[in-house]
């Protein structure tokens, strides 16, 4: 995903951070995933910067309640943002968020752990899987009855909670960030900005 476009002012950034954090009856602490894809300009040219970390990699794994049952297959035929929660279980607290950041200028891209290796498309730690491929970013979280997703691609941007056993917290965030140039900010209609990010999501990582 490179973000682009020239309508109202030039792109010198896009990014997109997702954060999921979960407790589970029964863990030791709160299992983090966080992985941020940053796309600065370097005089003309987009370099992406790719970074993940992994905290507390495994939830205790469970079944869900007799009966119970989540299906969120209906949700794949949204075309922009899309945003559901399932649950089949008893004393959950499940949250998604997500919010649109347009600044002046570029933002310094966070330290959020690792680099992402040179041609890997899918990095997996524990219950935690992170996939970068052409088009579409995602990182999904599961322990038996339970996922939890979200993702962006050329069909929109996307989270998903499914939750079948009790007991859960989870805290499901996008984060996604315009940097524009300081030197053309002015007069840029919401129309022209909706513009600007639908033309970023689709294009594939280079």
């Amino acid at each position: 995903m490179i973000g682009k476009g020239v309508i109202g002012g030039r792109i010198v950034y896009f990014g997109v951070q997702m954060q999921t954090n979960w407790t589970a009856p029964g863990d030791q602490g709160t299992l983090q995933g966080n992985l941020n894809v940053a796309l600065n300009s370097n005089n003309n040219m987009f370099v992406p910067t790719i970074t993940y970390s992994i905290r507390n990699g495994r939830l205790p794994q469970n079944s869900g309640n007799p009966g119970s049952m989540v299906d969120g297959a209906g949700l794949s035929n949204i075309k922009g943002v899309s945003q559901g929660i399932q649950i089949a279980g008893q004393g959950n607290g499940v949250q998604n968020g997500m919010t649109l950041n347009i600044v002046k200028g570029t933002p310094a891209s966070p330290n959020v752990g690792n680099s992402w290796a040179p041609g890997a498309t899918t990095q997996q730690q524990g219950d935690v899987t992170m996939a970068v491929q052409p088009g579409q970013l995602s990182m999904l979280i599961s322990n038996g009855a339970n996922t939890v997703q979200q993702g962006i691609g050329a069909a929109g941007a996307y989270q998903l909670a499914q939750i079948a056993s009790n007991g859960n917290i989870v805290s499901n965030e996008m984060h996604m960030t315009l940097g524009m140039d300081t030197a053309a900010t002015r007069n840029i209609s919401q129309q022209q900005l909706q513009s600007i990010l639908q033309s970023a999501m689709p294009t594939p990582l280079q």
